[in-house]
């Protein structure tokens, strides 16, 4: 489990004020310290070819900042993407249930759906939250296979409706692959040591660039270490797209279970009527 989970741990305001405040700081401090304590006279007959190096290193470093920033991005939207189908297909399968003529067996397998539906809200999405796996959620939908392989169709009409229902039950379990798959779907820590040593690579060249106010020097190095700092903010918080206050949410499941309670305040009307 990358460290980047126990970040997202934090609120993501004091999340994006630490990371600044690091790169800011650090970046800051090593150039007061270098200016104070270390003399080197000949930064300033060399400071066009040190500025020229700064600037070949700070864009490179700057391309790879992006392409990771993309590639987080990129993964983000896919899972989204894959979430939301298995929410759509969630909500059809509820209402071929639903409507399905009033048999003892599809009187069981809504219970058996719901119970499912209930394990994937409760326990399940909190578990990935945690990057960690739903046991429970896994055996109530093999459920929901076992309860739909019985069911007893009588007329065409209803084996079209069966054949409908696990259409949308096979969908809903390879789009719930996908995203129990992508939950641990994060940046390689290794690709983390490039981005970091890269970061201090890009801040000692910009130390050793010979700005004659000492104040204005410190102050331009603390702002590339907050835009660094901005960068690696984006980065953990794209990276687990579970984790995290703002996670991917079940709300289409959640929408199941108001579906549900509307049903039942409309029966109890038509009952009462």
């Amino acid at each position: 489990m990358a460290i980047t989970y126990y970040l997202l741990q934090i609120p993501p305001f004091l999340l994006f004020l630490l990371l600044v405040c690091v790169g800011g700081i650090f970046a800051g401090l090593t150039t007061f310290l270098f200016r104070k304590f270390i003399r080197v006279k000949i930064l300033r007959s060399h400071n066009e070819v040190t500025g020229f190096l700064f600037l070949s290193i700070a864009s490179f470093y700057a391309l790879l900042l992006s392409f990771v920033v993309l590639l987080v991005w990129e993964q983000l939207n896919e899972t989204r993407g894959n979430v939301s189908k298995e929410g759509s297909s969630a909500v059809g399968l509820y209402r071929d249930i639903k409507f399905y003529p009033d048999t003892l067996e599809s009187k069981e397998l809504i219970i058996v759906y719901l119970d499912f539906v209930y394990k994937v809200i409760n326990e399940e999405f909190p578990n990935m939250k945690r990057m960690q796996s739903s046991r429970k959620a896994t055996e109530s939908f093999n459920n929901v296979f076992y309860k739909m392989e019985h069911l007893n169709p009588k007329n065409p009409y209803q084996i079209q409706l069966v054949a409908e229902m696990f259409n949308h039950l096979n969908e809903l379990a390879t789009y719930r692959g996908l995203r129990i798959t992508s939950m641990e779907t994060e940046i390689s820590p290794p690709l983390w040591l490039p981005m970091i040593f890269g970061a201090i690579i890009t801040i000692v060249c910009s130390i050793l660039l010979d700005i004659e106010h000492s104040g204005m020097h410190m102050t331009l190095n603390a702002l590339l270490g907050v835009v660094i700092g901005m960068f690696f903010f984006i980065i953990i918080l794209l990276d687990h797209p579970f984790s995290g206050t703002d996670g991917i949410k079940p709300k289409s499941y959640e929408q199941i279970f108001t579906m549900e309670k509307w049903a039942k305040e409309n029966l109890k009307n038509r009952n009462e009527k």
